[in-house]
């Protein structure tokens, strides 16, 4: 895979993770229940963030790229894949429902591929020639 089509997708995430804290965040504001347990606002800022770590991949960084990725692999696999399977098998009850707590697994675990994909640099600057 090209490094152009590897951020592309993890760009697609980073708007997937984004819009789905701000439904949460629009859905809290207007007296109903967060959709996950998660903290709308730190789901947002937290994506932001990772947006930022893609810059080092826009910009040919790559050695800074992979290590940002690591991390992230770190944070949001264990915050966003682990964590709402623990939580939404012990306590389903904290999420909108059981199918939004899938969908946010399953949001994070596209990511998880990809960051896993970036850091293990299984991807190619360019067109060989």
């Amino acid at each position: 895979m090209f490094l152009a089509k590897l951020l592309k997708l993890q760009w697609l995430y980073c708007f997937l993770g984004v819009v789905f804290n701000m439904i949460s965040w629009l859905v809290l504001a207007k007296g109903g229940k967060a959709l996950t347990p998660t903290a709308p606002v730190s789901g947002i800022v937290v994506m932001v963030i990772y947006g930022f770590f893609l810059l080092a991949g826009y910009f040919k960084r790559i050695s800074l790229y992979r290590a940002l990725m690591g991390i992230a692999i770190l944070i949001l696999g264990y915050g966003g894949i682990f964590s709402h399977f623990k939580l939404l098998s012990q306590s389903p009850e904290l999420y909108h429902s059981v199918w939004v707590g899938i969908l946010a697994i399953s949001i994070n675990a596209f990511g998880f591929t990809l960051n896993s994909l970036a850091a293990l640099k299984r991807f190619t600057l360019e067109v060989a020639s």
